[in-house]
């Protein structure tokens, strides 16, 4: 399988399950698991194949924000409803710490960029619930800032997208070196997912 043939064969996965895959890996990069899921890639992805026309942009779009939304929910919901329970039980103080001093200093400003704020962002929204922030706040600032990450992910795929056919002809012309930089990228993103990993263990052991 050469490249031209890999692409077209993601594309057909996303023209099948597109939508269900963006919903649900938006949800889970929110998570504290979420270096195992490259969100912000498959989101991207989704943009650049919604430029053939075969999925829509709007259908990605929204996708991705009702996953990463209903995390940012749910994490609220939990932390109102049982304390600070799951941050002992992950072993996460210095996570929750640092969120909830984000959110004593920086209130709505830090709820509407929290998606940008990496391991902390689930801690953000759970320690929200923790504190009893109000709920109507909350609701407002996490819609925002979950659509602002989702729609600039998904769009920049959209407009890379456009350029789709002198990439494409790149890459034919490119041949194993195509292959190369395709297998460096992965490999970035594995160190990125492992990277995150140990710093999620690193704070399970303090």
């Amino acid at each position: 399988m050469d490249t031209l043939q890999l692409v077209l064969f993601i594309e057909g996965s996303y023209v099948r399950f597109g939508y269900p895959l963006v919903f649900v890996s938006s949800f889970i990069e929110i998570t504290p698991m979420g270096w195992v899921v490259p969100g912000g890639v498959i989101l991207a992805a989704g943009g650049y194949f919604a430029f053939s026309g075969h999925i829509h942009l709007l259908g990605v779009i929204l996708a991705g924000w009702m996953g990463a939304w209903l995390t940012f929910l749910l994490a609220y919901l939990m932390g109102f409803k049982n304390g600070n329970w799951l941050v002992g039980k992950l072993h996460q103080e210095k996570n929750a710490a640092k969120a909830k001093g984000m959110l004593k200093h920086y209130g709505p400003a830090i709820l509407t960029t929290s998606m940008l704020a990496n391991l902390t962002r689930f801690w953000i929204a759970y320690i929200a619930g923790v504190e009893k922030y109000p709920f109507r706040k909350f609701f407002f600032y996490s819609a925002i800032s979950s659509l602002a990450w989702v729609s600039l992910m998904s769009t920049a795929g959209y407009i890379i997208g456009s350029e789709r056919g002198n990439l494409e002809n790149g890459m034919a012309s490119l041949g194993i070196v195509a292959w190369v930089f395709l297998i460096v990228a992965i490999g970035i993103l594995v160190w990125s997912g492992k990277k995150e990993f140990e710093e999620f263990a690193q704070e399970e052991k303090i």
